[in-house]
C-alpha cells in the first residue's frame, strides 16, 4: 500500500471510527489483506467476517449506522474471527477460547490508548473478561454505547426497560403489547394479529400511550 493509498483509507476510516485508531486499522489492512464493506443497518447482526474463498479474500462488514466506537468494537470483533481462521482455519470454536484471547489481544492497544470515552471503556472492561458471540449480549455495554449515538427522530427505548402491559412500536410500524419477561427475551402480542413474538430485551421500539 502506498502513502496514497494509505491517506485514502485513513481519510474514510475517519468516518467510521475514533481518529486515535486509525493508525492501528490502517495497519491492519496491510498485515491482513482483508476487504471492508459498509452495509446498511441490519437487524440480525452488526458485523460479519466470512473466510477466504475461491478467488475471494477475507470479506468483513460491518454495519454503517454504527456510532464511532461501536463499528470499532464490532470491526475489532471480525478481525479477531480473521486472525483465528489464519491460525486455526475451521477446527475451532467461532467464538471459543481462541477468538477471545485474539479479540482481547486486539482490544488491549485501544484500552491502552484511551480510544474510547470513560464509560466505554469501564464497560469494555467487564466485557473483555468473558467476551461473548456479540456486544448486543452484553446489556451494559450495549447500553453504554447506545448512548453515544446521534440522536435522529423520536426518542427510541428498550423493550427491557418496558412496563409490562405497555405498547410499543417497531420500525416496521407493527404495534404490540409487552406480556412477560421470559428466561432471556421478552413475550409480546402484535396488536392487528394476536401473534406472540420474543423480543430481544435490547430491541430498540418507541413506547406508545394507548387506551
Amino acid at each position: 500500500m502506498n502513502r496514497k493509498q494509505r491517506t485514502d483509507l485513513a481519510n474514510n476510516l475517519a468516518k467510521h471510527i475514533p481518529e486515535a485508531a486509525i493508525p492501528t486499522v490502517v495497519y491492519w489492512f496491510e498485515e491482513y489483506n482483508f476487504q471492508l464493506t459498509v452495509t446498511r443497518k441490519r437487524n440480525s447482526k452488526l458485523g460479519d467476517y466470512r473466510a477466504p474463498w475461491k478467488n475471494d479474500g477475507h470479506r468483513i462488514s460491518v454495519n454503517g449506522d454504527l456510532n464511532r466506537y461501536a463499528f470499532l468494537i464490532t470491526l475489532t470483533h471480525e478481525i479477531a474471527h480473521l486472525v483465528t481462521w489464519n491460525e486455526h482455519r475451521s477446527k475451532v470454536a467461532p467464538h471459543g477460547i481462541e477468538w477471545k484471547r485474539n479479540f482481547h489481544d486486539l482490544m488491549r492497544e485501544f484500552m491502552a490508548n484511551s480510544v474510547f470515552p470513560k464509560d466505554v471503556e469501564e464497560a469494555l472492561q467487564v466485557y473483555l473478561s468473558n467476551p461473548a458471540a456479540s456486544s448486543c449480549v452484553d446489556t451494559r455495554l450495549y447500553k453504554v454505547l447506545r448512548n453515544h449515538n446521534e440522536q435522529v427522530g423520536p426518542p427510541t427505548v428498550l423493550v427491557e426497560d418496558l412496563a409490562t402491559g405497555a405498547w410499543f412500536q417497531t420500525r416496521n410500524g407493527k404495534v404490540f403489547q409487552l406480556k412477560k419477561k421470559l428466561r432471556k427475551r421478552y413475550l409480546c402480542e402484535e396488536y392487528q394479529t394476536k401473534k406472540e413474538y420474543a423480543f430481544s430485551p435490547i430491541a430498540e421500539v418507541w413506547e406508545l400511550v394507548k387506551d
